[in-house]
């Protein structure tokens, strides 16, 4: 039987890797690819996605080389299989447009994410959160930094090992320091999590 891994190879991987006009490459083709191959060698059959920060339209409908159309992607990947989408936004905007072109089996909700994460009332096993809700300012990090590591502590009691932790905007044209994920990377080193990758994301598995 195919898998969504390969599905995603053929239609998206390549997508990804194509920005608008002479915006810069932002590879999340690999990352996520890294990520789909990583659930699948679970053998379940049913997962849950945790998302902070949804699809949004200020680059167009579906700009996989800019906006990288996660909720999308991730709603593909869960009709492949079974399971859910959480995806949680502060703006409405976003949401309305993320809601727009994904299925009943992603539920969007417009809310602060610290606030939803500390809130979440979920019994099954998390399989993979996703982490991208503010945007970081190179000449400022810090209040993007410190919104990420926030919405690790208000979640991290329900995560169980195994899960898979990314962060986006992570490095690229951002340097070692500036990126989102910077306090969230000091506290993984910390508890010597998996580092799966590190590139213009980063990942771990619990």
């Amino acid at each position: 039987m195919k898998k969504f891994s390969e599905v995603f190879k053929e239609e998206f991987y390549q997508k990804m890797l194509k920005p608008n006009g002479s915006n810069p490459v932002r590879n999340r083709a690999d990352s996520f690819l890294k990520v789909f191959e990583i659930l699948e060698s679970k053998e379940k059959s049913s997962f849950t996605i945790i998302e902070t920060g949804c699809m949004r339209s200020d680059h167009g409908k579906l700009c996989f080389g800019d906006d990288g159309c996660s909720t999308y992607i991730f709603d593909k990947f869960i009709n492949f299989y079974d399971g859910c989408v959480l995806s949680v936004d502060i703006s409405a905007e976003n949401c309305e447009h993320a809601r727009s072109l994904v299925s009943a089996k992603t539920k969007i909700t417009n809310d602060d994410s610290v606030s939803f994460l500390w809130n979440l009332k979920y019994e099954d096993e998390i399989d993979f959160l996703y982490l991208d809700s503010f945007d970081v300012s190179k000449e400022n990090p810090h209040p993007s930094q410190l919104h990420h590591i926030k919405e690790l502590c208000a979640i991290i009691s329900k995560l169980k090992k195994g899960c898979i932790i990314v962060i986006d905007d992570h490095n690229a044209y951002f340097d070692n320091r500036s990126g989102k994920s910077q306090y969230i990377k000091d506290f993984m080193e910390n508890i010597d999590a998996k580092l799966i990758f590190e590139d213009y994301q980063i990942g771990w598995v619990l």
